[in-house]
């Protein structure tokens, strides 16, 4: 069996998106988080397994849900989407020997279980003696995979950054010059030194030592030069971010009021909080 593919969710309310998301993967399709949200009817609970069911089918996967066993899931084609500690849902791509099952929770990454550990998790109900949980299966049409009018692209976050370095690419250019040649200029100093030990003192040579302090007093020069660039990219970076930030807020002030329903205050909070991680990245 090959490797499953695994994809984390992006808040607290798209565990279910995020699973339709692994299964079309696996099934060598790529949706983004947000081409599938538009095809499920979310609330600020989440997507309900109805929703899963109808964006699936949409996209061209015909689904089967339904309570059963743990025998009866055991004899099922996997992957499928389990509905987790009644407020969750997971996918369960592999089960080995019927004591070790295999969980790709969208919240947390992938986790191996043993039997009674799934069966805690996932069991809901006890029907004439029998322990039952929910489970959807999905299966691939010949419709599924092909192109949507209304499909978008998906936008690299890279590509995305890059907008915004465009406008200050001269100055990194600069930058990154001034680093290299201020790094070049530290590793030299510690052989100046011994130049001065080795040859200027064992041999007396005063112009030699006067030559190599006015090499290290360059160097020194060079350290605070190096110091400087660096203030001056953290400058840049903080007007990246500000700019990030104000983007951030103009296409959530764009945004219907439709999609405030499905999302929570501190998701984006999350969201904003997460321009930081750019910064961290320029400037470290």
């Amino acid at each position: 069996m090959r490797k499953f593919p695994f994809r984390f969710q992006h808040d607290s309310m798209q565990c279910g998106i995020a699973c339709l998301q692994m299964i079309c993967s696996y099934y060598h399709k790529e949706y983004t988080l947000e081409q599938l949200a538009d095809r499920c009817f979310a609330t600020t609970e989440g997507v309900s397994l109805l929703g899963i069911s109808e964006a699936a089918c949409k996209l061209g996967l015909n689904t089967t849900c339904g309570r059963m066993t743990i025998g009866q899931l055991a004899k099922a084609p996997l992957p499928c989407i389990l509905h987790w500690n009644q407020n969750h849902f997971v996918v369960l791509y592999k089960i080995r020997r019927g004591k070790n099952f295999y969980i790709a929770d969208p919240g947390k990454g992938k986790i191996r279980y043993t039997k009674e550990e799934f069966k805690s998790h996932w069991i809901s109900t006890t029907s004439q003696g029998e322990e039952k949980g929910v489970a959807m299966f999905l299966e691939p049409t010949p419709e599924f995979g092909r192109p949507k009018g209304d499909e978008a692209e998906g936008i690299h976050s890279f590509r995305f950054l890059m907008g915004y370095l465009k406008q200050y690419r001269r100055y990194f250019v600069q930058i990154a010059l001034g680093l290299l040649v201020g790094s070049l200029l530290q590793l030299i100093l510690p052989f100046l030194t011994q130049a001065i030990v080795d040859l200027g003192i064992k041999h007396q040579d005063i112009r030699l030592i006067w030559l190599i302090l006015l090499g290290e007093l360059m160097i020194v020069i060079g350290r605070t030069s190096t110091d400087f660039i660096r203030r001056w990219l953290l400058h840049i970076s903080m007007r990246i971010n500000i700019s990030l930030v104000s983007a951030f807020f103009i296409k959530l002030l764009k945004l219907p009021m439709p999609f405030f329903d499905t999302k929570l205050m501190g998701d984006l909070l999350q969201r904003m909080s997460d321009h930081s991680r750019v910064q961290s990245f320029l400037t470290n």
